[in-house]
């Protein structure tokens, strides 16, 4: 909604800012209703700067992957990495994935955008014998027709073990046509890759989800690690994932641990392996092939808030 002369001096005006106001109530959800403001304008001004310098940045292949250890909750081993997009703009620095990956799959560039990071992580990855990899999908790769049998080229043009692959979606992917969802999770798995739910216990939540769908792991959400101590229910509810899902035969993976205290509260609730910053923050490749080659345990950090054994491979 508009209103002269406060948002425009000409109709032009009024009917541009009026439909930025619209796009924005849009994206607010349904039944918002949303009045033009200057942030509006603002906003819209930077969406479409981030596009076009995220379309030449597809083009030119301007982006880098960062991996993320995963460690076994017994031991502090590693076990595999997790595949995080990094994306450095010339001018603006860092844009974090939360800025251009909705305006991706808004825009028709995420099975493009996806496929770079499938290529690029099973690559290095394959470098990496003794660990899996693990890939974040986005809905708009699990609706494309096509996926399956591009993760089949990917992972034999690689040369990757298809065990070693673990493809993560989030529960929204779930119920927006779930007949479709479960066929390609179902393909995905006779390709001989794994698949995990991400970030289970935020969204939906319904745990008629791990039964339904062929997940081979469950990763509960950083929410619920960050609220141990303080939470009164947060240890009961992770202790209740973790029991239903090695019930259902999942390894129980908990991310975003930070502290001392979560990693001892975690393994006491029975947690299958781990992943956050008290282990390692995202690395470049090139400092997991020296992670990987001396098989590093990874067991949190000094008390002066350096790694211990990672840092003696960096």
């Amino acid at each position: 909604m508009t209103q002269a002369p406060e948002d425009g001096a000409t109709a032009e005006d009024l009917i541009r800012r009026a439909g930025l106001a619209l796009d924005a109530a849009k994206q607010a959800g349904h039944g918002v209703a949303r009045r033009f403001e200057a942030q509006i304008e603002t906003d819209y001004a930077e969406r479409r700067f981030v596009l076009r310098e995220l379309k030449a940045a597809i083009a030119e292949r301007a982006f880098d992957l960062h991996y993320q250890p995963i460690v076994a909750a017994a031991r502090g081993s590693i076990l595999g990495v997790e595949a995080l997009l990094r994306w450095t703009h010339p001018e603006r620095g860092n844009i974090p994935p939360s800025n251009f990956i909705p305006l991706a799959e808004r825009h028709g560039l995420m099975n493009e955008l996806g496929e770079f990071v499938l290529r690029r992580a099973l690559s290095d990855a394959a470098r990496w014998p003794d660990l899996f990899i693990a890939v974040n999908l986005s809905p708009v790769q699990i609706r494309d027709p096509h996926f399956v049998a591009l993760v089949g080229r990917v992972v034999a043009e690689t040369g990757i073990d298809a065990s070693r692959v673990v493809l993560e979606v989030t529960e929204g992917v779930l119920i927006d046509d779930a007949e479709h969802v479960e066929k390609t999770l179902l393909a995905l798995r006779a390709l001989g890759v794994g698949i995990a739910l991400d970030d289970f216990g935020t969204g939906y939540s319904s745990l008629s989800y791990l039964q339904k769908f062929p997940f081979q792991r469950v990763k509960i959400d950083r929410a619920f690690v960050a609220s141990l101590g303080e939470v009164g229910n947060a240890g009961a509810i992770i202790h209740s994932i973790v029991t239903l899902g090695h019930a259902l035969g999942m390894v129980v993976l908990a991310e975003g641990i930070e502290t001392e205290q979560q990693r001892v509260l975690l393994r006491l609730a029975g947690c299958d392996e781990m992943q956050g910053f008290l282990f390692a923050e995202p690395r470049p490749a090139a400092a997991i092939d020296k992670i990987a080659l001396r098989s590093v345990p990874m067991r949190g950090r000094d008390a002066q808030g350096g790694e211990t054994t990672l840092a003696a491979a960096s």
